[in-house]
């Protein structure tokens, strides 16, 4: 079972080269402030995908649902564009 979104197939027809970070918005992120350091919660349609956390020395770090981590990130924008498989 696979913890990242396939780029949607419509998107592709239409552009020749497109960048990951174009496809975030298929992805809700909200921000919580109840908890530090400051993590970003995604869902798609409703259902939890995973999580950002931020992290003061290392960056932006992204993690599936069951915990996989998608890896370091220098910004959000791009810890964002890690759970779309491109």
């Amino acid at each position: 079972m696979t913890d990242v979104l396939e780029r949607p197939k419509s998107a592709l027809a239409h552009t020749a080269h497109v960048e990951p970070a174009a496809f975030v918005d298929v992805l809700d992120w909200v921000h919580t402030d109840v908890v530090e350091p400051a993590v970003w919660i995604g869902r798609n349609k409703g259902a939890y995908v995973g999580m950002i956390e931020e992290r003061t020395t290392e960056g932006f770090i992204s993690l599936t649902r069951l915990g996989r981590n998608l890896g370091r990130y220098d910004t959000l924008d791009d810890a964002k564009a890690a759970f779309v498989v491109h």
